[in-house]
């Protein structure tokens, strides 16, 4: 089994850590449900039109009808058409008793103020039936779902105006780097924008996810080991980026040591993706992310995420589609997952970019997914198939 395995299934075997809370419904986008959602009535609850058109017994199609009254979405008729008789309906509305058929109002023809005619003998039904979508009391969407567009319908169509979630995190993200400017600035010799925050804060937008402190800071054991104690006091999750590594001035794993947490792995089996670590203490999560922008991306995605995911006990799985290679693909060293910035184009064809390593931030620009390499596997040719995981 890889690194990058074995990380999978520690992931797996997390606690869940956060509490539920009680939010509005408008609140709840990209939220954490923590309760089955269960339908109060059948949907529909009473056979409705699918379209505009006229509401008759099958068996009279091909018949002048009368045309007993008008009803729209919203009217429920008390009538009961009876032999070659009718109603004009709209789409939506409720299908009178003794009712089996809708026609459209394209296939009708008027042929005085009060009888129209189907001129299509092989009309479908054109009904949603009672209970067609769902029955009363099924489970509609299941507890550890991430909430998105269609069950914010389906929740608003159930009667949920009040959702049960999983507690926000409360996230501190820390870049590290004596070299580090911020964007605004113009970087003097031996120095360099911080671009890491950006492309993180992003990461945890997309999850719904905001911080409580967003920090730049140099590479001081002291100044580092005082923010972090302070951050700590008031955050679940702090995120570090940079300062992971074992160089002399990669103070992080020190800290952590010095500071009691478990550190659960330092390195990630993924290439780039080095170095990173996951320590917890007493319910408090420290994720240390690269310094280098392509190796933190591909962390995030791949490790940091699903991690995230399960402390807030969500049935995350990632998208990874099957497509075909349009190139040739070589490495000598296999003993990692190699993570590749690709593009996957609409036919599944997976096609190369320029890429120099886990610095070459501007490889990001122009792809749309990550192809992963297995581990062992130094080549992967044009026409073969290989598995990538959309951005």
């Amino acid at each position: 089994m890889s690194k990058y395995e074995q990380i999978q299934d520690s992931i797996k075997n997390l606690p869940f850590s956060f509490e539920t809370e009680e939010v509005p419904l408008e609140n709840a986008f990209k939220r954490v449900l923590r309760e089955n959602v269960i339908a109060d009535m059948d949907m529909p609850p009473f056979h409705k039109s699918a379209m505009d058109g006229y509401a008759c017994r099958f068996e009279d199609i091909g018949n002048e009808l009368e045309v007993l009254e008008v009803i729209q979405a919203g009217m429920f008729s008390h009538l009961t058409p009876g032999k070659n008789q009718c109603v004009k309906i709209m789409t939506g509305a409720a299908v009178p008793a003794g009712c089996d058929c809708v026609f459209k109002v394209e296939d009708s023809v008027e042929t005085d103020e009060k009888h129209v005619k189907c001129t299509n003998p092989k009309t479908a039904r054109n009904i949603c039936y009672q209970g067609e979508d769902y029955r009363l009391n099924e489970v509609l969407i299941q507890q550890g779902t991430i909430i998105s567009t269609p069950q914010m319908a389906v929740l608003a169509g159930a009667g949920y105006a009040k959702v049960k979630v999983t507690r926000q995190p409360k996230i501190s993200v820390i870049a590290t780097g004596s070299e580090l400017v911020s964007p605004s600035e113009k970087p003097k010799p031996g120095q360099i924008r911080n671009s890491n925050t950006s492309q993180l804060l992003s990461q945890l937008h997309q999850m719904n996810l905001d911080v409580i402190a967003n920090l730049m800071l140099v590479d001081d054991f002291k100044l580092l080991t005082e923010t972090f104690t302070k951050e700590l006091q008031k955050s679940d999750l702090i995120i570090f980026t940079g300062g992971a590594s074992v160089g002399d001035f990669d103070f992080i794993p020190e800290i952590l040591k010095e500071q009691g947490f478990k550190i659960y792995w330092d390195n990630t089996g993924i290439k780039p993706g080095n170095p990173m670590n996951f320590s917890e203490k007493n319910g408090k999560f420290v994720i240390g992310l690269s310094g280098n922008p392509v190796s933190s991306l591909a962390q995030f995605e791949l490790i940091a995420k699903p991690l995230i995911y399960k402390l807030l006990e969500a049935n995350y799985q990632p998208l990874r589609i099957l497509g075909t290679m349009d190139f040739d693909y070589q490495r000598k060293k296999a003993d990692r997952v190699a993570i590749v910035p690709v593009i996957i184009d609409e036919r599944g064809l997976i096609t190369e970019i320029p890429f120099h390593g886990s610095a070459h931030i501007n490889a990001l620009v122009n792809a749309n997914a990550l192809l992963e390499v297995p581990l062992n596997i130094t080549a992967i040719n044009k026409g073969e198939p290989a598995h990538v995981r959309p951005l």
